[in-house]
């Protein structure tokens, strides 16, 4: 999946911008986003096979502001953090942690969809995911609402 193509692209950015803010070597950056990804999927996967699909959709589209009052946003933040078990770090820093990286990936995605000159349809997204639209283009809808 071409997802993770991108966030590896990503990794170097995030630590050029965050690594001396949380004192981290390369190495130590790229491991927090591999298990910021690693809980923000299983955690969404969750919703999905639970049928909360819109709650999936108001999470990616409502902007960061209003991502901040959801509760789903915020038991995401709690399973990232949980992640984190190696830090020993305070709960308040390891969410700023994880907050950075969220926004940093969403961020990065979404820039990169919107400079790949993908349609923001179903066809788009699965095409910049990487993804047959057999099966999986039956989920599109909810991936197209994360781009827009």
């Amino acid at each position: 999946m071409k997802l993770q193509e991108y966030i590896n692209e990503m990794k170097p950015d995030f630590h050029r911008l965050y690594g001396e803010k949380y004192q981290f070597e390369l190495g130590q950056s790229e491991a927090h986003i591999d298990l910021t990804l690693g809980a923000a999927t299983k955690y969404i996967q969750g919703l999905a096979l639970s049928g909360k699909l819109s709650e999936i959709q108001s999470l990616a589209t409502q902007g960061s502001m209003a991502m901040q009052d959801s509760p789903y946003y915020h038991e995401l933040l709690k399973e990232i953090t949980t992640s984190y078990y190696g830090l020993t770090w305070d709960s308040v820093r390891k969410e700023a942690l994880a907050k950075d990286i969220l926004g940093f990936i969403l961020d990065g995605l979404k820039h990169r969809f919107q400079a790949g000159g993908y349609s923001p349809d179903r066809a788009g997204v699965m095409a910049f995911l990487g993804l047959d639209m057999g099966v999986l283009g039956k989920m599109g809808g909810m991936f197209s609402k994360f781009f827009r």
